[in-house]
């Protein structure tokens, strides 16, 4: 490789670290106000290796499987309070709280897989669009950009990256931090890893064994409980990696998650 397509890459991928401006706030509580805020990245379709040996750590998916993923869309950021409250207003929800930390640009918080849901099936249903929670194996391919590292920037944990349970460097947060203020990974993703974990569609299971390897949501199991995925502001450097998993009751909500969306493509 010549060091000027060196030179090309590196800057296309500073550009994708930092955010221009503010996330848009919806000018209604409207479906199509709130879908015209959502900035969606188109991810190409590819092939990887989903998951890590169980030694790597017991918080990770195992056992490796190479999986194919078709092309689709995902969020650059996690669905926001402003985006949450317009729909919740207009359907006679009751606001999450905020817990006093901020609302607008911070993800949303207190919010169930079935709220999500609910969010996505009104957006759909007032836009004519697909809008989704990614797969399990879409969110991590996603995450990981390309790389093939325990996490998206290299095999070390760093504070300068993610918002997490570290409280050093630039992850000063204590809690949620606004979407989009640590950098992107190459595919110009924001927050995932820290900040709030994030639903995926998937029900949960032991390991890896007999899941889909067409990059499709595992819908089969034990499907009270879902899959999440991106560690969060209490997170510690196993929790981080992009591998790490965890699951969360279709009803249950915390001041840990909140989701990202997905669009078929």
């Amino acid at each position: 490789m010549s060091a000027r397509t060196q030179c090309l890459i590196l800057l296309v991928l500073l550009t994708a670290c930092t955010r221009e401006g503010p996330v848009p706030r919806p000018t209604a509580d409207t479906p199509k106000a709130v879908a015209a805020t959502l900035d969606m990245v188109g991810i190409p379709g590819g092939h990887y290796i989903m998951g890590t040996e169980a030694s790597v750590s017991f918080q990770n998916g195992f056992p490796p499987h190479p999986v194919n993923v078709g092309a689709f869309r995902l969020a650059r950021y996690d669905a926001t309070f402003d985006q949450y409250d317009a729909f919740a207003r207009a359907t006679n929800r009751d606001l999450p709280t905020d817990e006093g930390w901020g609302r607008g640009e911070r993800p949303v918080i207190h919010v169930s897989w079935r709220d999500a849901h609910a969010f996505i099936e009104w957006l759909n249903a007032g836009t004519n669009r697909h809008f989704r929670l990614p797969s399990e194996a879409e969110w991590e391919y996603a995450a990981r950009g390309g790389t093939s590292t325990l996490y998206w920037w290299g095999d070390q944990p760093d504070p300068n990256k993610a918002n997490t349970a570290t409280n050093a460097g630039a992850d000063h947060y204590r809690y949620t931090s606004p979407v989009g203020v640590f950098p992107a990974n190459p595919f110009g993703l924001y927050d995932v890893s820290g900040n709030v974990w994030q639903f995926t569609e998937d029900c949960r299971h032991g390991s890896y064994e007999g899941a889909p390897v067409d990059g499709s949501a595992w819908l089969e199991g034990v499907c009270d409980s879902r899959v999440v995925r991106g560690g969060s502001y209490a997170s510690i450097r196993r929790g981080m990696m992009i591998a790490a998993h965890a699951a969360a009751g279709e009803t249950f909500d915390s001041t840990e998650l909140g989701f990202r969306l997905a669009e078929s493509r």
